[in-house]
């Protein structure tokens, strides 16, 4: 690696202002995850790294009966996997965190910075978008809130501005008479990341015996998650898991 300036601001505010300052030249660093693996191998050579990790307001999971699932962006994929919020409230998130790569990775990777950093082959990103999740952004001057489906432009590349943060990620409650669930494909045993996968949640009829919203989204087939929009397209293409689900929604409720 090449020589870098290693920064560690104590407030959102000031990590901003940090990224502004040096314009361009400047990286977030949380669980390194990523980041390093670049840097480690030539591809990214920042002349600042910016160290949030010990910003306090980045970390926790909250549940509020309103709001829904608040994740810091600090959180790390173990912290998920063996939260007992998230196990109660959204166990598809657990369960999905015990798939991705392996312990070490899951102890130091965090979920903002598997988000911010635009990763086409992962699994979260996929379950939030099913959800109609939401990621809050900070930046020098205020804040703005984008729908995780919003955030993905291409290959390693979000809708993030230069001197923008990343802080939070907003799961609003499941609508009643819902279920969702996510299926991960991975070629090998042994390889960490997943080749394909499909996030499925629906949303029934008070009568029970029909579909009234449905989400689908796919992983790891394109540059960014896909979520299919196409209702007719979705049912020849998908009807399996359509099926599949309203069964599984109708036997939960």
């Amino acid at each position: 690696m090449k020589n870098f300036e290693y920064l560690e601001p104590k407030t959102v505010g000031e990590a901003c202002r940090l990224l502004g300052k040096h314009n361009g030249d400047a990286k977030i660093f949380a669980g390194g995850a990523h980041l390093t693996i670049l840097m480690k191998q030539g591809l990214y050579q920042p002349k600042v790294l910016v160290n949030i990790k010990k910003i306090p307001s980045l970390k926790g999971i909250h549940f509020d009966t309103k709001r829904g699932l608040t994740i810091g962006a600090l959180v790390t994929h173990r912290d998920i996997e063996t939260s007992s919020i998230v196990r109660e409230k959204l166990p598809v998130l657990s369960e999905a965190e015990r798939e991705v790569a392996n312990i070490r990775v899951r102890n130091m990777g965090t979920v903002g910075g598997n988000l911010a950093s635009g990763e086409p082959l992962t699994d979260l990103a996929q379950i939030f978008i099913a959800l109609d999740g939401k990621v809050k952004v900070a930046k020098p001057k205020g804040s703005r809130t984008i729908p995780i489906e919003e955030l993905f432009v291409d290959f390693y590349e979000t809708s993030l501005a230069q001197d923008e943060i990343l802080t939070h990620v907003a799961l609003p409650p499941l609508p009643p008479r819902s279920g969702i669930e996510y299926i991960r494909f991975s070629s090998s045993s042994v390889v960490d990341k997943p080749s394909v996968g499909v996030a499925v949640r629906l949303t029934l009829e008070k009568s029970g015996d029909a579909c009234k919203t449905a989400r689908i989204v796919l992983g790891c087939v394109g540059p960014t998650p896909v979520r299919a929009k196409n209702p007719n397209r979705c049912w020849r293409a998908n009807q399996f898991f359509l099926i599949y689900w309203m069964k599984s929604v109708q036997q939960q409720h």
